[in-house]
């Protein structure tokens, strides 16, 4: 975050806030009383913010009686850069110092030249390429004004349609395009054959729809309007639009709305005008608001912050609408050549510093702040906007609603709030239906915590005004209400649970609906700040506003596994009927220690882990148990296989008597793509992660087993005891899958203790590809993971021993648990962990509902499409393939550059940017010392026509690293 210095009547100020020492002096002082007496009663912004200003810095104002305030109006969005920029004063000092006039008619200057180069570059490519300038005179009224006259003469028609809220000026013809009937009530002869339109306003839909559909409703409205050759209204010569109406609310037009406008336009001849007066020049996180749907305007009107802070409008426009003839529009100050270089410098500091994605990032967190403060008070009915352009509308608090059923609007409380704010040291403005909306249009500049600035003045300036939300109960009631927060057997004890999971299935369903990446976007720094404002414990909500604020924060800022894009790791879209199983454990909650807490999930367990090893080919003597997953899996594999060649070697009871004194000496082989958690397990057994010796692996990852020979007589020679080897199905990164059969000879050979981590590739045993699984039958204990390729919910995981009576190594009896007499049975006895969670019905639901024939083929599907995505990878030029796939993973490289350039650097820069952009979630690891980008293929909805885009967005992510390198 850029901070600029802060230097207020020669005082270097360490406080980027104001420093409040109680409610601020509203009352009129020398200067107001002057103007009040001198002035027009026209003036309006006085009535309402009662202060004489004196100096300003950035995003400080400080009045004539030396009080400072955090502005969040800044010139009605006018100084995007804060008050007094440095480097844009130097540019104007500069200026000044040159000798060209203050103003040049419409004569051009080197900084005139300098301010439409910058402009263009400032403007999307796409619209700037077949774009010409029109400077107007320095209002954005006569900008709009230049816009309709362009619009008639070009069309030949007269009419002009615009939208309900709408603000374009106060001029003749553009207060006739006004919203406001309070306004304009006086006005007669305003300009003829305006018509309006419903703009797509969520809170009070004219169509009482809400949402999309209201929206949408609304589109259809104009669009059967203009088929309708009985609707009255004549073709327009242009339809105007706000992307964010300013004055009307602080209401954005939905992307995909703004697109259906643009269809709507072209196919009826009518062009469109976007006004950006307000919301442009970085104020939504993009250059220009309308740039996030994609579509580019006929007209565009810009004023306010395209200056720089100084007066000036213009209008860019399609060259082949360029209808003026010389003079047909003028203006006597559209030269003025201080606003060419003030606006030329705010639009390069915003490219430079990459200011508009710095928007995004604090508009996010300011919003967030607003969203929290309206969850602690009754008068706010919404909170909306784009980036820093932000609005809160105000409603009656005690809950009133208007004859539509919508919130009744409090404009009388709005302005209180927005003096209570002022006292507070906080400059807000107000607009919107009935002057209901609390507006925020801060510098682009503004940091963090003068946000936190911001939100703290806004809350206590409602709260000394409104009570606040309470949520405490009486002490009589307290009992009752710690009942509402469980659920009761009997009638009505689940009431409260069905709500609950209704309002959470809701809230999930919303953000499925509308994810359209696999990552919001939003920065990491914000996402944790957001997360640490929570307040904890501080002050409970409601638990719908709980689940609502959770899916808002924490589900649409989630990484969505479901999403097309999504291909980083080994975790899969769980199935819906594991999901469904969630609930029951959930709701239930079972805990698997002993027969009486998990009764019938006691047999569940246990018929699961039965048909687990009758499926891999153990025979009856065989038995396994849930674990979390691999890790655990592996870690009871190498405790149970330590206690085994201690008990065989020396008839010693590690669990009674500790390790012996050579167990430093006990060796581990495997390969040296043996899963990490092996070095792991062994340290926290005390063997240390040397006792974990790799060997090499053949081009494809798997073991070699000639090197383990030579490496276990190479151990035996150094006095050391190697004890088990370890196969592995299906490597983290190569999905590599040794060879069992030869590992399983190894073991018998010398006499070793053999575990397979099947964690990623266990799944085999379903498919068409089990024999890849040769010899793991053999194995004296298996890993087996359900979160990957059983396509379950994390966690879930299992460990099966070949003999059942091995789990004797871990068995320890308590009487409240596992008394020696028992007949009920009880799973503990195999399991390092007391309480867990009854994680097997997820598989037995799963396969009740799905069945093993179905799961093994979406295996199949997935290794087959694996192959595919491989090939497509190495048909493209810009990529390479690093390694033929074994299982599901796609190891590959970008290589579209010219020698001279990093790869490890851009492949790890365009890793990151496709996370952090919310583009793709792709996995990075390294092959032969390259940086590699992977994709896991755990998704078996997935079709080749998703990679073929994902391929595209790396490719374009791609290009714009090579650029910033360049650059």
């Amino acid at each position: 975050m850029i901070n600029l210095t802060v230097d207020i009547q020669g005082i270097n100020l360490k406080s980027p806030i104001p420093v409040m020492r109680g409610l601020y002096d509203l009352t009129p002082d020398e200067l107001l009383l002057s103007q009040e007496y001198y002035e027009s009663e026209v003036r309006s912004y006085p009535r309402r913010l009662p202060l004489a200003i004196a100096k300003a810095s950035g995003v400080l104002v400080e009045d004539t009686r030396g009080q400072v305030y955090l502005d969040c109006l800044a010139g009605a969005g006018t100084i995007a850069l804060g008050y007094n920029h440095p480097e844009i004063n130097q540019a104007l000092i500069e200026q000044l110092n040159s000798g060209i006039p203050y103003q040049t008619l419409d004569i051009t200057t080197p900084a005139k030249d300098h301010f439409i180069r910058e402009l263009m570059a400032f403007l999307p490519h796409t619209f700037a390429e077949n774009a010409k300038v029109q400077f107007c005179g320095p209002s954005g009224a006569d900008a709009v004004e230049a816009a309709i006259k362009l619009a008639k003469q070009t069309t030949s028609r007269n009419t002009i349609a615009a939208f309900h809220g709408a603000y374009h000026g106060m001029t003749n013809g553009t207060m006739a395009m006004m919203g406001n009937l309070g306004t304009k009530s006086r006005r007669q002869g305003l300009m003829a054959d305006v018509h309006f339109l419903p703009f797509p306003y969520d809170l009070r839909c004219p169509f009482g729809l809400h949402g999309e559909q209201g929206a949408r409703q609304g589109l259809r409205y104009i669009e059967r309007m203009l088929a309708d050759d009985e609707c009255g209204i004549q073709t327009p010569a242009a339809i105007i639009v706000e992307p964010i109406q300013g004055e009307g609310g602080v209401i954005p037009a939905p992307v995909f709305w703004l697109k259906e406008l643009r269809r709507i336009t072209e196919e009826y001849g009518i062009l469109l005008i976007f006004d950006e007066i307000q919301c442009g020049i970085g104020k939504t996180g993009a250059h220009f608001a309308f740039e996030e749907s994609g579509v580019t305007p006929d007209i565009l009107c810009l004023s306010k912050a395209i200056g720089g802070g100084l007066p000036m409008s213009l209008l860019v426009f399609n060259k082949r609408i360029d209808t003026w003839r010389p003079g047909e529009h003028t203006g006597t100050f559209r030269g003025n050549q201080l606003a060419m270089v003030s606006g030329a410098k705010t639009m390069e500091i915003i490219r430079r510093d990459n200011l508009a994605q710095q928007v995004k990032i604090t508009g996010e967190y300011f919003r967030h702040g607003l969203e929290k403060i309206a969850t602690k008070t009754r008068c706010i009915a919404e909170v909306r906007g784009k980036g820093l352009m932000l609005g809160v509308e105000i409603c009656d608090p005690e809950g009133s609603k208007n004859k539509f059923f919508e919130p009744l609007s409090a404009p009388e409380l709005t302005l209180s709030i927005q003096r209570a704010a002022l006292e507070r040291g906080l400059i807000i403005e107000k607009g919107g239906r009935e002057g209901s909306v609390l507006r925020f249009l801060p510098p682009l500049t503004i940091s963090f915590e003068q946000i936190d600035f911001a939100l703290k003045a806004l809350q206590n300036a409602i709260d000394s005004l409104v009570k606040p939300k309470q949520f405490s109960q009486s002490p009589d009631t307290l009992q009752q209400n710690w009942r509402d927060h469980f659920i009761h057997t009997g009638n009505s004890g689940a009431d409260s649970f069905e709500i609950a999971m209704n309002q959470s299935t809701q809230a999930l369903k919303k953000i499925f609906e509308h994810t359209d990446t696999p990552y919001s976007g939003i920065d990491p720094t914000v996402l944790a700040a957001q997360i640490r404002h929570a307040n904890l414990g501080k002050s409970p909500q409601p638990l719908s506003n709980v689940i609502e604020e959770t899916q808002k924060l924490i589900g649409e800022n989630s990484i969505i596994v479901q999403h097309p894009h999504c291909i980083a790791h080994l975790h899969t879209p769980p199935l819906l009927p594991a999901v469904a199983a969630e609930s029951f454990i959930t709701a239930l909650n079972q805990s698997m220690d002993s027969w009486d807490q998990a009764s019938a999930g006691t047999f569940v367990e246990q018929e699961v882990t039965d048909w687990l090893c009758r499926s891999f080919g153990f025979s009856d003597t065989a038995d396994g148990v849930f674990t979390s997953g691999g890790t655990q899996s592996n870690l009871m594999g190498l405790l149970i296989a330590r206690d085994h060649v201690v008990k065989v070697r020396s008839d010693c009871n590690v669990q009674k008597e500790g390790l012996p004194n050579y167990a430093s000496k006990l060796r581990v082989i495997c390969s040296n793509n043996t899963h990490f958690s092996m070095k792991k397990s062994a340290a926290l057994l005390g063997l240390g992660e040397n006792a974990v010796v790799c060997v090499n692996t053949y081009s494809d990852g798997s073991m070699d087993v000639e090197s383990a020979e030579v490496m276990l007589k190479a151990l035996e020679a150094d006095g050391l005891i190697p004890f088990m080897i370890i196969g592995t199905v299906g490597t983290t990164d190569h999905g590599a899958i040794d060879n069992l059969d030869d590992v399983a000879n190894f073991a018998e050979k010398h006499d070793l203790w053999m575990h397979v981590d099947a964690a990623y590739g266990g799944a085999l045993m379903l498919s068409r590809h089990q024999a890849r699984l040769e010899g793991i039958k053999r194995a004296d204990s298996v890993t087996v993971d359900f979160h990957k390729m059983f396509f379950q919910p994390i966690s879930c995981g299992a460990v099966i021993l070949k003999d059942k009576i091995h789990f004797s190594y871990i068995r320890h009896h308590s009487d409240y648990l596992n008394r020696e007499d028992d007949i009920l049975p009880n799973l503990v006895d195999k399991s390092i962990a007391t309480t867990r969670r009854f994680d097997a019905l997820k598989l037995w639901m799963t396969l009740q509902n799905i069945g093993s024939k179905t799961l093994g083929s979406m295996i199949d599907y997935l290794l087959n499409l694996t192959q595919l995505v491989a090939d497509m990878v190495n048909n493209r030029l810009q990529f390479e393939l690093l390694v033929a796939p074994c299982l599901s993973t796609v190891l590959f490289r970008y290589v579209g550059v010219e020698n001279g350039y990093d790869l490890d650097y851009l492949n790890r820069q365009i890793r990151l940017d496709a996370l952090v952009k919310g583009r793709a979630v792709v996995g990075e690891t390294t092959v032969d010392g390259k940086v590699a980008l992977k994709f896991t293929l755990l998704n078996p909805c997935l079709r080749l026509s998703d990679f073929d885009q994902l391929l595209n967005e790396l490719e374009s992510l791609a290009d714009d690293a090579v650029k910033q390198i360049q650059n």
